[in-house]
């Protein structure tokens, strides 16, 4: 197996998020766990779905791999404590957290109900507080491991037809930037935020830009191998591609006129139009 950087010989990594192996195309997230399976000895998969946490972790295990799910909701501050010390009893102490769990509703504001908006706050943001708190003591007390955000580049450019998404992705990068800058004189312990262009799973399925060839869908498969190198090499931020960048770099310097034009052109403004994925 590939080493992740870390100090002790077991590494067990949790996986957070909505994980499920389809018949006809492999979904993101279970493209990110095969990923975080070549590089670990344990995986601890949370999720909602028992029926998807199920048929993933057969799967894993059917590899060699030693794997356990729970049913938890990231968002329940509670569930996330108690589940946690289940992880703790029943499989050990955990050295890598993915957190990668996330819904969209795909409305404006005023199309938004009050309830849904709440929930991708307490999914996207707030269970990052929670599964980091519950983790994070005991690997500083070992001085091994690694916390890793699977966000999205809507966190530093939004888009309309996504605002509860857009603030919760803000904030969670918000988030690692500053865990990230406080563990710097945490030996052993370390944290990558990765912030991928639109990938083609379900979640964002029937999202349109204006020119498709030009920006392309990330593949999953592309997403998963590039975080799992992010960790191994203690990378703070990764950004896909590295076109991202540029984004980024326009938006520092550009007027907000020019800006606006910008989406417009490219059809950001309105690829949210024709969104039909799932939360």
């Amino acid at each position: 197996m590939e080493d992740w950087g870390l100090n002790l010989g077991e590494r067990i990594a949790a996986v957070t998020g909505r994980l499920c192996l389809e018949p006809d195309s492999a979904d993101g997230q279970m493209q990110l766990c095969h990923s975080v399976w070549m590089a670990s000895d344990k995986i601890i998969l949370w999720g909602r779905t028992e029926k998807c946490l199920k048929e993933t972790t057969e799967e894993i295990r059917q590899m060699g791999t030693e794997c356990h799910y729970f049913i938890c909701d990231v968002g329940n501050r509670e569930e996330v404590y108690q589940m946690a010390k289940a992880v703790r009893e029943k499989v050990g102490d955990i050295t890598i957290l993915v957190n990668n769990a996330a819904v969209v509703h795909g409305k404006s504001l005023m199309d938004s109900d009050d309830d849904a908006l709440l929930k991708s706050q307490h999914v996207n943001t707030l269970g990052q507080f929670w599964t980091t708190k519950a983790f994070l003591p005991r690997m500083l007390e070992l001085q091994n491991g690694h916390i890793v955000c699977l966000n999205s580049v809507l966190a530093l450019s939004a888009i309309p037809g996504a605002i509860d998404y857009c603030t919760s992705k803000a904030s969670a990068f918000a988030f690692m930037e500053s865990l990230t800058l406080g563990l710097l004189d945490c030996p052993g312990v370390s944290a990558t935020t990765v912030l991928p262009f639109h990938t083609s799973t379900e979640m964002f399925q029937g999202m349109r830009v204006r020119f498709p060839n030009l920006f392309p869908p990330l593949k999953p498969e592309t997403v998963a191998r590039r975080t799992v190198e992010a960790v191994q090499q203690n990378q703070a931020l990764l950004l896909l591609p590295w076109t991202m960048n540029i984004l980024i770099l326009l938006k520092s310097i550009l007027p907000q006129a020019a800006l606006e034009e910008i989406h417009r052109f490219s059809g950001t403004y309105t690829c949210m139009n024709t969104f039909k994925g799932r939360t």
